[in-house]
């Protein structure tokens, strides 16, 4: 008699935790456990071109052979627009130590399979990587309410490498810019340059959006604070049905055969959509651009001086926890030890 109190006390408990969640029978994650689950499955982009400038954000890994879901524009040159040559795509270590030389020890190259520049979304493989790699799995947007914890991983300019950080559901934006289906989610989790393609994810630790545009300063120059947007995940599957990835939103991985990954084309950008059309100037894109410093109003005014007119930006900070610049100097002299490694070989191989 006594245990069968306690089992449906249990049982109770259960259903009132299943009504809590919406009736979806998932239970919220703790911060660390979210991060523990998907962040190994988040990736640093540095997209460039065959000089040492470029740009830099995150993805996420959505099949454990390689394919990575982040935007479109960190990987197009804007002038003039074209796709970058060179893409590098950094894992996650296993342990965090703040050093960048250390935890950008796992490099690989990424080739990109396919891009909308209006959507701002992108696929990229990662080439010759040991398989299979940890995942991050899409969840239902369509689900998601206004004011829903979420959860964001990626790179902050600024921060540091694989950062987490938090927020909740402010709003939703339909057909964004004027782009037919491109839904957003408005989020006050703290988002920056550098986050750009990293996952927006849901209390269970599922990717519910793709972090994509930050809003910093205001027509009249006021500083706009904590109002950052997200793809939501049900744009990027719509897209990828579209492409022939055929899987549902649920915690599934994707199901593709490697032919249809061989029928994936690099193509030229669709330059009859310049990307200021796309990306409105009232709301910036948030990679990482090598040579380009954050700027924000002088502290303690509100963006305007005693005239009235708009204050003089101040840099933030002196100096960034990673140096884009210095990744990508490193990444392009790899690059051509690579090259002239393979020149070599290939005499040699002639001689034979």
């Amino acid at each position: 008699m006594e245990r069968d109190k306690y089992r449906y006390f249990f049982i109770v408990v259960l259903l009132i935790g299943w009504f809590v969640r919406g009736g979806t029978g998932a239970f919220a994650l703790s911060s660390q456990d979210i991060y523990k689950k998907a962040g190994p499955g988040v990736v640093f982009i540095i997209a460039s071109d065959n000089s040492k400038t470029g740009t830099g954000g995150a993805g996420s890994i959505i099949r454990d052979d390689g394919l990575i879901i982040t935007n479109a524009h960190i990987l197009i040159n804007k002038n003039p627009v074209r796709l970058l040559p060179n893409i590098s795509v950094f894992l996650k270590p296993d342990k965090i130590t703040g050093n960048p030389k250390a935890d950008l020890g796992k490099r690989y190259r990424g080739k990109v399979l396919e891009y909308n520049v209006q959507l701002d979304l992108a696929l990229v493989m990662i080439q010759d990587a040991e398989v299979p790699l940890p995942t991050v799995d899409f969840a239902d947007s369509g689900t998601v309410i206004t004011g829903d914890h979420v959860y964001a991983i990626g790179h902050p300019e600024q921060g540091g490498l694989w950062s987490l950080t938090t927020g909740v559901i402010s709003a939703f934006m339909q057909n964004y810019g004027g782009v037919e289906g491109k839904d957003l989610f408005q989020t006050d989790a703290g988002i920056n340059r550098g986050n750009s393609g990293g996952p927006l994810l849901n209390e269970e630790g599922n990717m519910i959006g793709i972090n994509s545009l930050i809003a910093r300063t205001a027509e009249d120059g006021m500083t706009i604070t904590d109002v950052n947007f997200s793809i939501k995940s049900n744009v990027a599957a719509d897209w990828l049905h579209g492409l022939g990835y055929k899987f549902g939103i649920t915690q599934q991985p994707f199901t593709v055969s490697a032919k249809e990954i061989e029928k994936s084309k690099e193509k030229p950008v669709d330059i009859q959509t310049p990307l200021s059309k796309v990306l409105p100037q009232t709301v910036k894109t948030h990679s990482r651009p090598v040579k380009e410093e954050q700027v924000s109003v002088k502290p303690g005014s509100s963006g305007e001086n005693k005239e009235g007119s708009p204050g003089k930006p101040k840099i933030l900070t002196e100096k960034n926890p990673y140096n884009m610049d210095e990744l990508i100097t490193a990444m392009q002299e790899m690059e051509d030890l690579m090259e002239e490694m393979r020149g070599k070989i290939n005499k040699i191989k002639n001689r034979r």
